[in-house]
């Protein structure tokens, strides 16, 4: 099996596995009014864009005209916005659901990682987001083992002389990872304190963080339009 072929794989059951705590911490019923923060066309899974029964209860969001393009191509009923997640032009708790899969890590320092927290608990009733695992000892951006350990600026100089390129599909120098900024658990629940930081795994070491959220005052997940959730204390977190 080859290398890339590995990585794809881990990535495939990574992203079920992120679906299944979707549906299980807040299952959806499909009339639900959802934001997709930096959500894009993805040959390997399209997450919620082609799970979600109706697409034009779905406004996607993205910095990226080019991304809004590609979404309009293939799911003509999505409402697309292009915006910045650290100031969302949306009224508050004006969505059921708040969604955005590995983008927090792209937005800037912890300051700028602190404004797109704030905008996702001020438009979203309910919200869940992921985040690559910092303290993972391989750095899939980079395909690295060790590196996102290091201080961000010396990681950020250690990938530009050597790392692997997505878009060439190898390794090579030169490659600019400078808006790659991870988190840890602990910064995550300081980035959303009234949140459950759930911490899923393929391999040996949970490789992606995932935030769930509102807790009530108890502790729990409440339901949202009669909906059971699954409690916040169960073995999975």
């Amino acid at each position: 099996m080859g290398l890339n072929t590995l990585f794809n794989r881990l990535s495939l059951r990574s992203r079920r596995i992120k679906m299944e705590l979707l549906q299980r911490y807040l299952p959806l019923q499909g009339t639900e009014r959802v934001l997709d923060i930096g959500s894009q066309v993805d040959t390997q899974s399209r997450q919620l864009l082609e799970r979600f029964p109706d697409q034009s209860r779905i406004t996607a969001v993205n910095l990226f005209p080019e991304h809004l393009e590609s979404i309009r191509a293939a799911y003509p009923g999505i409402h697309t916005v292009q915006a910045d997640a650290r100031s969302l032009p949306f009224p508050d708790k004006s969505f059921d659901l708040v969604y955005s899969n590995a983008v927090i890590e792209h937005v800037g320092d912890l300051a700028d990682q602190q404004r797109m927290a704030e905008e996702v608990r001020r438009v979203g009733k309910r919200w869940f987001l992921t985040t690559p695992n910092r303290w993972y000892p391989f750095e899939f951006h980079a395909r690295l083992p060790l590196v996102s350990w290091l201080p961000a600026r010396l990681m950020h100089k250690t990938t530009r002389l050597w790392s692997y390129n997505h878009v060439h599909g190898r390794y090579q120098p030169g490659n600019d990872l400078s808006d790659v900024q991870l988190l840890t658990a602990r910064q995550l629940r300081a980035l959303f304190p009234d949140s459950l930081i759930v911490k899923p795994r393929v391999t040996f070491w949970p490789e992606t963080l995932v935030v769930i959220g509102p807790l009530a005052a108890d502790g729990t997940l409440p339901a949202l339009d009669g909906v059971r959730a699954e409690p916040a204390g169960s073995p999975a977190s």
